[in-house]
C-alpha cells in the first residue's frame, strides 16, 4: 500500500518520502513505481525522462527523521493497534504541529488510533484500496477529535492525486470495509459449506461483481484478514468471526497460502499474470 500511495502522489508532482524499517523494504516499496513505469514505457505511455523525473520525486529511506518537513504523513503498516501506535509516536515526533497525520487503516477506529497522538485534532483516517493506482475511491474517516481543518486538508490531498474522497464517520470497519467484508466472508462461508469454489466465484460475477469473493480476499491477503480479526475485541465472543478466523488461519499457517502477494491463496498465481483456483480446495472443503 505504501508503494502505491507513493506512486499516485509522485505522479502528480508531489515530493514523497517512502520510509520503511529497512532500506531493503523501502527500495522494494519504490520498486512498485518502477515496475508500473516500466510497463508504461514498454507500451509507449511514458518516456524515459518522465519516468526518471517521477522516480526522482520518491525518496526511499529507513531514517525516521527523513519525514521531517512533510505536510502529511500517511502510516500504512499492518492492522495492529500497538504497531500503529509505535509508528505514530515515532513519526509524529518530527511532524510540525500544524500538519496532518493519517492512518491508512481499513478497520480500526480512528478515535482509538488517535490515542497514540499528541495532536488528535490533526489525526485522520485516509483509507486507500488495492491496487492504489487503479482504485480511485479513498475513504476519509473522521475521529471524535478530528478538526474541520484536518478534514479539509485530507480531502484536498485526495483530490490533488485525482482520486475520489468520501468522508465517513468513525466505527470499526467504517463504511466500505463493513460492506466489503460481508461480500468476502459470505463467499468463504459458502466454500466451507461445500459449495464449489468456481461456483462461488462465477455466481458473484454474474451478479455484477468484477471478481469473486475468493479472488478479492487473495488480493487484500488472508494474512491481513487475520491481523484485522486479531485486533477486533469482538472475535472471542463472535462464533461466525471465529469460524472465519480459523479457516483463514488454516489456509495461512497450515498450508502456507497468504494470498496473491505470496503467490498462493485461494488461487494459485502462475507466470504471465495467470491464475487458477487452488485444486486442493475441493478436497479441503468437500466440494467435489
Amino acid at each position: 500500500m505504501g508503494g502505491g500511495i507513493a506512486y499516485v502522489s509522485a505522479k502528480v508532482g508531489m515530493e514523497v518520502v517512502l520510509k520503511d524499517v529497512t532500506m531493503e523494504g523501502a527500495e522494494k516499496g519504490k520498486s512498485y513505481s518502477t515496475n508500473l513505469l516500466n510497463k508504461q514505457l514498454s507500451r509507449g505511455r511514458t518516456t524515459p525522462e518522465k519516468m526518471e523525473a517521477l522516480l526522482g520525486r520518491i525518496e526511499a529511506t529507513d531514517d525516521p527523521n527523513a519525514v521531517e518537513g512533510s505536510d502529511l504523513i500517511i502510516e500504512a503498516v499492518f492492522e495492529n493497534v500497538e504497531l500503529k501506535a509505535k509508528v505514530t509516536k515515532q513519526s509524529e515526533a518530527v511532524l510540525a504541529a500544524d500538519k496532518v497525520y493519517a492512518s491508512n487503516t481499513s478497520t480500526i477506529p480512528i478515535t482509538l488510533l488517535a490515542k497514540a497522538s499528541e495532536r488528535p485534532e490533526n489525526f485522520i483516517g485516509i483509507h486507500f484500496f488495492s491496487p492504489v493506482d487503479k482504485m480511485p475511491l479513498v475513504e476519509i474517516i473522521v475521529g471524535s477529535k478530528t478538526s474541520d481543518k484536518t478534514i479539509a486538508q485530507a480531502v484536498d490531498y485526495v483530490t490533488q492525486i485525482n482520486q475520489v474522497p468520501i468522508v465517513v464517520n468513525d466505527s470499526r470497519g467504517f463504511f466500505t470495509s463493513r460492506c466489503f467484508s460481508t461480500f468476502t466472508s459470505e463467499g468463504i462461508y459458502l466454500l466451507k459449506e461445500g459449495v464449489p469454489a468456481a461456483m462461488v466465484e462465477n455466481v458473484a460475477k454474474t451478479k455484477g461483481m468484477p471478481v469473486g469473493p475468493l479472488a478479492v480476499t487473495d488480493e487484500v491477503s488472508l494474512t491481513l484478514g487475520l491481523h484485522v480479526m486479531e485486533s477486533d475485541p469482538r472475535l472471542k465472543d463472535n462464533a461466525e468471526m471465529q469460524e472465519l478466523y480459523e479457516l483463514q488461519k488454516m489456509m495461512v499457517h497450515e498450508h502456507g497460502r497468504p494470498g496473491k502477494k505470496g503467490g498462493q491463496g485461494f488461487y494459485d498465481y502462475l507466470p504471465n499474470r495467470k491464475k487458477r483456483l487452488w485444486p486442493k480446495l475441493a478436497e479441503l472443503f468437500n466440494s467435489n
